[in-house]
């Protein structure tokens, strides 16, 4: 048994997507699905997309018999360990990490995207879990650096990418006069309503045709709104795992404040935008050499559109080739995994 410890469960589209790249790495590695056990904030659904034992998020004696058993426990990938949105994450996931070690059971730090963290005593933990572990690696340079900047030995940790990278991308190219929206509720959406308004409805009243891309909880409802105000603007329901492809598939431009909103366009020849509402979005957008702009700076996105529509294939082609170095970076997750596994 494998134990697999992240955001599952909550209809978190990029979660589910670095879940099912892990669960295809561990199958490459002669891994069941049935021997992979994910505590799942909806076990039902989880077992049912993924094919995994799958059990609740705080069932701990079901957590305490299969780290029992367990070859490994694998925590990540995502941005598990940041007390900005929640103080509840850092100790939920480290405490499984300190289950496994009590029990002597080999802890993978997998992909993970780390901080900010404020607390001086989740940044001692933090840095404690990635000293024991027996492999770690994370998804981007910013996470490496957070991590030395904690005292944790360099040669300790593998620079690979977000797990999701591993996906093959599509093969069509981008398409024209259609642009993707992705927006997550975010502390400003009160005050910046009216300004998504005046935006969509330049671009809507320039011929282009805006769709509105949930990926996350939230998401739906402010697109819903938007919708309300814009009967023009597109709104596709919440997406799912299976669609994803086809949904980002012959859209030029993708502008989106989830990280994975981010990746799947760019997996799927549709130039992303990022809006930077986390450190995490700035360091994937400059991964992959896109623009973003920061969440108070949404004045200049009309300008910004109009640049990057401009350069369009230039940008395109910049975008691809760091796309084919990130994608080899996420093979690293794999050999990670199988490193601990021999």
């Amino acid at each position: 048994m494998i134990l697999v410890s992240g955001y599952y469960g909550f209809d978190n589209l990029g979660d589910e997507a670095i879940l099912a790249a892990l669960c295809q790495d561990l199958a490459a590695l002669g891994v069941s699905r049935r021997e992979i056990a994910v505590p799942s904030g909806n076990p039902a659904k989880t077992a049912a997309l993924h094919g995994v034992t799958a059990l609740g998020r705080f069932d701990l004696p079901g957590i305490w018999r299969a780290l029992s058993s367990a070859r490994c426990l694998i925590s990540g990938g995502g941005s598990l360990l940041q007390d900005v949105t929640s103080r509840r994450s850092i100790p939920y996931y480290l405490s499984l990490v300190e289950l496994a070690l009590l029990l002597r059971v080999p802890v993978v730090m997998y992909a993970q995207g780390l901080g900010p963290i404020g607390s001086g005593f989740f940044r001692a933990w933090t840095a404690r879990a990635y000293r024991r572990a027996a492999a770690c690696s994370v998804r981007d340079g910013e996470s490496l650096a957070f991590l030395a900047e904690l005292g944790v030995p360099r040669e300790r940790i593998v620079l690979a990418a977000d797990p999701v990278f591993a996906r093959e991308p599509a093969a069509s190219g981008g398409g024209t006069g259609k642009l993707l929206l992705n927006l997550r509720p975010y502390p400003a959406w009160a005050q910046e309503q009216e300004l998504w308004v005046e935006i969509l409805g330049r671009w809507l009243g320039e011929g282009y045709r805006v769709e509105f891309v949930p990926l996350g909880p939230g998401d739906a409802e402010l697109g819903a709104l938007l919708q309300s105000r814009l009967p023009g603007l597109q709104l596709r329901a919440q997406v799912e795992l299976q669609e994803v492809d086809a949904v980002f598939q012959g859209a030029q431009l993708c502008i989106a404040m989830r990280l994975h909103g981010v990746i799947f366009s760019a997996l799927n020849g549709c130039l992303p935008l990022g809006i930077n509402y986390d450190p995490k979005v700035a360091a994937i957008c400059a991964q992959l050499r896109v623009p973003h702009v920061e969440v108070g700076g949404l004045r200049q996105l009309p300008e910004l559109v109009d640049l990057v529509l401009a350069e369009y294939e230039e940008r395109r082609a910049e975008c691809r080739l760091a796309l084919g170095e990130l994608r080899r970076r996420a093979e690293h997750n794999r050999r990670l995994l199988a490193q601990v596994l021999r």
